[in-house]
């Protein structure tokens, strides 16, 4: 029931008991060890998993080449968001960074639980258009700002986390080289 707070700490719904008795009886617990997968790629994603422990990362590998997408840590939701949604195969891998546990939701018992009360659509609506916003913030920064402007941002919203991330995961994510990174460290 911890574990269950500290998701719904985040919302500000009113969920009766009954629903959270139901909730915390249908979801699962999934450790994953370091360099395991969360969600591999041509897959259809059917879980979203709410980090209690650890680090995550996503991303897409193009022509050999790996570009991180995301990270996600403690208190966060980490899923292959569009596949999720569309019900497509998608080409996102989702890997821990560090030893890491969730707890998952599947797509049915999401469903069942918009189904169920409407308090669970206000959770599924809040946590889709946070990341929404999180993704359009991130497209934007990519294609508006500058190497500087972006580790700035990076910094403000993975502060938390930042040490825990090796740097030439942040360069891929920030799109710019180790190396420039490093220059941008050091100012």
């Amino acid at each position: 029931m911890i574990e269950l707070n500290r998701i719904l700490k985040q919302f500000d719904i009113n969920f009766p008991v009954e629903e959270l008795e139901y909730f915390g009886s249908n979801s699962s617990m999934k450790a994953i060890k370091k360099d395991d997968y969360f969600f591999s790629p041509n897959n259809t994603c059917n879980e979203l998993g709410f980090v209690t422990k650890g680090l995550l990362r996503s991303f897409i590998v193009v022509d050999g080449k790996e570009f991180n997408i995301e990270f996600y840590f403690e208190d966060q939701f980490v899923s292959a968001f569009t596949s999720f949604l569309t019900q497509l195969p998608s080409d996102w891998t989702i890997q821990a960074l560090e030893e890491s546990e969730l707890i998952v939701i599947n797509r049915d018992l999401l469903t069942d639980l918009y189904e169920r009360n409407n308090c669970w659509v206000s959770f599924g609506k809040n946590i889709f258009e946070r990341q929404t916003i999180k993704k359009c913030s991130r497209e934007k920064s990519l294609i508006g700002d500058n190497a500087a402007t972006r580790y700035k941002m990076f910094r403000e919203e993975y502060h938390e986390v930042e040490n825990r991330i090796p740097l030439y995961h942040i360069a891929s994510y920030l799109g710019i080289t180790p190396e420039t990174l490093s220059r941008l460290r050091k100012k």
